[in-house]
């Protein structure tokens, strides 16, 4: 299976890396071949709402976004690893999200239907309902593009219990078994 991780984080060694990590382990083991793009890295410019994207798949914007379309639709499964900062995935993240109209048609059929996703996502805050929002925004673009949504995991509490991540190792490695 061809796997491309979105890795939302600006921060190569923090929480969202740490758990990421332990996907893919897993994923390697399987034999999965796996793309990790760090778009903190890259150069993607905001979705200027003008859809012209629609008709072609084509955005007009000539920036990075190109590349991880193609990353996109190469893969079978689409890893969403983000943290969540002020109750939204990261807005590295968010950038790539918003430019994946591009990926709908002028009747707004999906151009991805059938891929997988998974989201993993992290935050400092240890609060039940802290990664609600996200949740609810990835499940809907996930409705929109046909995607199925086939796991999440969520480590809560990163700043305060630092065992935080090591709590989520089980739940990524029962996400991995069931691939």
């Amino acid at each position: 299976m061809n796997v491309t991780v979105l890795f939302g984080s600006p921060r190569r060694k923090g929480n969202t890396k740490k758990l990421l990590d332990y996907l893919l382990e897993g994923l390697k083991k399987k034999g999965h071949d796996v793309k990790v793009i760090y778009l903190n890295d890259l150069n993607i410019r905001p979705c200027q709402g003008c859809l012209g994207c629609l008709k072609e798949g084509v955005c007009k914007i000539k920036d990075d976004m190109k590349d991880v379309k193609k990353y996109i639709l190469e893969s079978d499964l689409i890893v969403f690893a983000t943290p969540v900062y002020w109750f939204s995935v990261s807005s590295q993240l968010k950038l790539v999200i918003d430019r994946m109209i591009s990926f709908m048609d002028t009747n707004y059929n999906s151009r991805i239907k059938g891929k997988k996703a998974i989201t993993l996502m992290t935050s400092g805050a240890d609060e039940e309902d802290v990664m609600d929002a996200p949740l609810i925004m990835f499940k809907k673009t996930f409705e929109l593009l046909g995607i199925d949504h086939i796991g999440h995991v969520d480590a809560r509490g990163c700043d305060e219990k630092r065992d935080a991540i090591l709590r989520s190792k089980k739940a990524v490695e029962e996400l991995v078994e069931s691939l």
